[in-house]
């Protein structure tokens, strides 16, 4: 999971809980963001508050994916609609399935790897790796039929490259980075498919950056300004190129995640002498529509968005002192969702039938506890994997497979995934326009 610059403010005490990727990519994806959304052109804000009890952990089973041979510790960053986890354990990629279990993918000729996202099908994998001698690094491909496959960066004078995303036409996004005359570092987002060569997306004048990518091909992300003085979230297209996706007034602003009918959610700052970031939800009908803050807070972004238009994500509470996940819909507004004795939480995402997922403060401060959440049900606590502490959950899949990792301050952190092996129809709990029940 990467952590935002703008989220120092408000977000404290995640920061020694997330783990670090083995090597030195300038960024990496935000976790799952490929989820389908329709969002009406008519928005209505109503922020409310719903005092939430958090439950015993119920129905959902966490299944430890251990370690890689030799190593302590694995993190998931991505895993596919069928189960098949990938990221990184040690130094090396790995792809994980209830069959096989946990593989190493190798490397490029160098000593690391790490997987970032997968497939719809669990198909195909996408990371980077260090090359012959660690010489570079250089975003992969990975199939089981071809392996692992240098997939090279924009041109000849770019030395490295790392990939974010893969939709199911094995569109791949990324970023490729060089050092200028005056010893910068410049980074220039890519899209790449096996008939072709990369595609730069372009740029505001700046570094660009891409976080997700959906199944029609329409990539979004952020792009810096000139001298990379702030940056604005763009929408990418092969027939349209890159799009601007507008600001709130301020100096920064994210695309986060994307559907495929072409909703987009992040953040953007506010203007005035004082900025803050506010979460957005933008289409092509309707502009960039601020979703607002929770009460006095003075800072937050959406994470992700699902096929009803429902989103998730987190603002600051009242004078800046900590965090409260929202969830919000057209017809109802934010609403915010949280433990009854205002511990800080937050979302970070949200599956097809409208399951919230996160991690909150746990009642020790010795880290993070997950949790589910529905408007039937409310806040159920997600245990940890046997043998540890605590869990904090990266993102939920649009079918409900929850992931994440589970840790103690003894023991090393392990990816971990959460399945219901039943779930009762959830998409009436905020939204009653459709039967989505699972058997």
């Amino acid at each position: 999971m990467r952590l935002m610059p703008f989220i120092h403010s408000f977000l404290p005490f995640f920061h020694s809980f997330l783990p670090l990727p083995p090597f030195g990519a300038p960024r990496q994806r935000p976790g799952r963001c490929r989820q389908i959304a329709r969002v009406s052109a008519v928005f209505v804000l109503v922020t409310a508050t719903m005092a939430v009890t958090v439950r015993a952990w119920q129905s959902f089973v966490a299944t430890d994916l251990g370690v890689l041979g030799g190593a302590t510790e694995s993190f998931p960053l991505d895993v596919s609609e069928n189960g098949v986890a990938v990221g990184y354990s040690g130094s090396n990629a790995f792809r994980w399935t209830q069959a096989s279990a946990m593989t190493n993918l190798g490397t490029l000729g160098g000593s690391t790897s790490f997987a970032t996202a997968v497939n719809d099908s669990g198909s195909v994998v996408v990371g980077s790796s260090r090359t012959a001698g660690d010489a570079f690094q250089h975003a992969f491909v990975w199939t089981e039929k071809a392996g692992m496959a240098d997939i090279g960066t924009l041109g000849p004078s770019f030395s490295g490259s790392h990939a974010t995303g893969v939709n199911n036409d094995a569109l791949v996004i990324g970023f490729s980075w060089k050092t200028t005359e005056d010893f910068a570092i410049l980074t220039r987002g890519f899209a790449w498919t096996r008939a072709g060569s990369m595609v730069d997306l372009g740029t505001f004048g700046g570094d660009t950056y891409p976080n997700a990518v959906n199944n029609r091909g329409m990539v979004v992300g952020t792009s810096y300004t000139s001298g990379n003085s702030g940056s604005r979230p763009f929408a990418w297209t092969r027939a349209r190129g890159m799009i601007d996706l507008g600001s709130f007034g301020g100096p920064f602003g994210e695309a986060l995640a994307v559907s495929d009918s072409g909703v987009v959610v992040g953040y953007s700052y506010t203007a005035g002498d004082i900025s803050y970031s506010h979460p957005f939800v933008w289409t092509q009908e309707t502009g960039m529509i601020d979703l607002g803050l929770l009460g006095t807070g003075n800072g937050g972004l959406a994470t992700s968005v699902n096929d009803d238009g429902i989103v998730a994500g987190y603002t600051s509470t009242e004078g800046g002192q900590g965090t409260r996940a929202f969830v919000w819909t057209r017809e109802g507004g934010m609403v915010a969702i949280g433990p009854v004795d205002g511990r800080d939480n937050y979302a970070s995402g949200i599956s097809a039938d409208g399951l919230v997922v996160g991690s909150t403060l746990a009642a020790d401060g010795g880290g993070l506890d997950g949790f589910t959440w529905t408007a039937a049900e409310g806040m159920v606590d997600l245990g940890p994997a046997d043998g540890r502490a605590y869990a904090q959950i990266d993102s939920v899949t649009k079918s409900g497979i929850v992931f994440g990792f589970s840790y103690s301050p003894a023991s090393a952190a392990h990816a971990t995934v959460w399945n219901a092996p039943k779930r009762p129809c959830r998409s009436q709990d905020l939204r009653d326009q459709r039967d989505k029940c699972r058997s």
